[in-house]
């Protein structure tokens, strides 16, 4: 069986070296070569069947030994080799205490590259015997997925997105940090309605030995139960955080939650930077304008330079979104040419003030947006498919709804509309009604005066002729028979009739009234 191997290194002579060499070697396959630690991080989890890697000890991006102690965390199974110059004792120390299995000088021999890659395998393969399947998939690995936030320009709602996903998350049962990394500006305290003395800066000094009692004291439990880890109060303490610290914080962060999710800001610093490097997603924040559109460019371009991450490892998110807006997500795709997820966020402006003005995410009484929040949580990878209606029901039932999420607010939304239009059109039917019958009585008053003003109305047999004349002008179905009355009235036909309720045939005690004057006709 031929020894897969992964090549992380950045040197293009070492690698035409080592390609050169490992092509002599028999029963080796070469899977693929990355440039960079994150690149390596990639590959490892998107190519099958990796055995061996070796990492040079100059590979941009984190620190070799940083690389192997983090691959051994979250792949036990893969043996790696370790590139130096340096081949001391110290060195060998070291790279043994992150979990390296070998290291060979960046001009091995064949046989030494031979035989470090075959003692690699060997040992790689016996794990992977003695590892349990079903016992594996039983007990994950424990390091939690690290999610960063940032924004192509300011404003465009980088910590709303960043709480809110950390809410859907904390909905669908995961344990959830949310870390503040807009070192100079964070303002995630005041969304979540916090006052705190303790922040990341606070970290600094024992970040080379972080435990659960020093994190604690630093973080911040809300009580929706998320976990924050804040920025400085002094924007010029941002400068303290350095990118060393910042990824011995995350690190140490990552092993102890299910997700973490950074919220970078709109400015690059040390610490905002190595967020953006080390983590396994990333997600770029834009307005529907060419402005903010033409910032997501610029920013995938700067991590590109800076050799933080290719721009096609990130993921643009479309907030404010509407459709009256100019810039369509289908003309935002075309002109960014990076990845865009499906899922938007709607531009809600009043559905968030509340939440906004209390410090409360939970407050959020907009159906949409919350249906957006879990799309784009799902699409994300920071949730999934199971947790989207958990995820709106545990948002529901923060504002007292009883557990009904979207699905019950859609059902009560009908319920008023439906039963709204239903009096709108028997109210509209009823003055109809009442128009015809006042219509009607009119017509029956001119009758009554003519049938007067010829007969008379002294006689029963006259009375009686007038009613039966002007009962003619009203259509039978209103049944005039009873809610009819004639009155003469100082010259005048009075007509009364009863107005009309639903139905012509029901009546209310309430009469519409019509008068006309009786003139009396000579004979010739």
């Amino acid at each position: 069986m031929s020894v897969r191997i992964l090549l992380g290194v950045t040197d293009p002579e070492l690698v035409d070296a080592l390609r050169t060499q490992l092509g002599e070697l028999a029963d080796v396959e070469l899977a693929a070569v990355e440039r960079s630690s994150n690149d390596v991080t990639g590959a490892v989890n998107s190519i099958p069947a990796i055995d061996v890697i070796l990492v040079d000890q100059d590979i941009a991006g984190l620190p070799a030994l940083d690389l192997i102690r983090d691959l051994t965390r979250r792949h036990p199974q893969l043996g790696l080799v370790l590139i130096t110059t340096d081949q001391t004792a110290e060195t060998y120390h070291q790279a043994m205490s992150v979990g390296a299995r070998g290291v060979i000088s960046r001009e091995p021999a064949l046989s030494e590259l031979q035989n470090r890659i075959e003692a690699a395998a060997d040992w790689a393969r016996s794990v992977k015997r003695h590892i349990d399947p079903a016992r594996a998939s039983a007990a994950p690995d424990r390091s939690g997925r690290v999610v960063a936030v940032v924004g192509a320009k300011g404003g465009t709602g980088t910590t709303t997105l960043a709480v809110h996903l950390a809410g859907a998350a904390l909905a669908a049962r995961q344990t959830v940090c949310l870390v503040d990394m807009d070192l100079q500006k964070g303002d995630v305290p005041s969304y979540l309605d916090i006052t705190h003395r303790r922040s990341i800066a606070d970290l600094i000094g024992a970040a080379d030995e972080l435990d659960g009692s020093i994190l604690a004291d630093a973080l911040y439990i809300h009580q929706d139960g998320l976990h924050t880890l804040l920025a400085p109060a002094e924007g010029e303490r941002a400068e303290e955080v350095t990118a060393k610290a910042a990824r011995q914080i995350l690190a140490a962060l990552r092993s102890r939650y299910d997700l973490v999710i950074v919220d970078c800001g709109a400015f690059l610093t040390d610490g905002s930077a190595m967020s953006i490097e080390i983590a396994d997603r990333l997600l770029v924040t834009a307005t529907p304008d060419l402005p903010s559109i033409r910032a997501v460019k610029r920013f995938a371009a700067l991590c590109g330079r800076l050799n933080l991450r290719k721009p096609d490892d990130l993921s643009v998110v479309l907030v404010r979104q509407d459709r009256k807006n100019e810039v369509q997500p289908d003309f935002a795709r075309k002109v960014l040419g990076l990845p865009m997820l499906k899922a938007g966020v709607p531009a809600v402006f009043r559905g968030l003030e509340e939440a906004a003005n209390t410090g409360s995410p939970a407050a959020v009484d907009n159906a949409a947006f919350r249906r957006a929040i879990g799309q784009v949580a799902l699409e994300a990878g920071v949730i999934d498919e199971g947790a989207v209606a958990a995820a709106g029901a545990g948002k529901g039932r923060a504002r007292g709804d009883s557990g009904r999420g979207d699905a019950g607010v859609a059902l009560t939304e009908f319920a008023g509309i439906f039963f709204m239009i239903v009096f709108l059109i028997v109210l509209c039917w009823e003055v109809v009604l009442i128009g015809l019958t006042s219509m009607y009585t009119g017509h029956a008053a001119n009758e009554a005066a003519r049938a007067v003003a010829v007969l008379g109305y002294q006689t029963p047999e006259a009375r009686a002729e007038v009613r039966r004349r002007t009962a003619e002008r009203v259509p039978g179905m209103m049944r005039p028979d009873d809610h009819l009355r004639i009155k003469i009235v100082n010259g005048y036909a009075e007509v009364s009739m009863d107005a009309p309720a639903m139905l012509a045939s029901w009546h209310v005690p309430f009469e519409l009234t019509a008068r006309s004057k009786i003139v009396k006709e000579g004979r010739p």
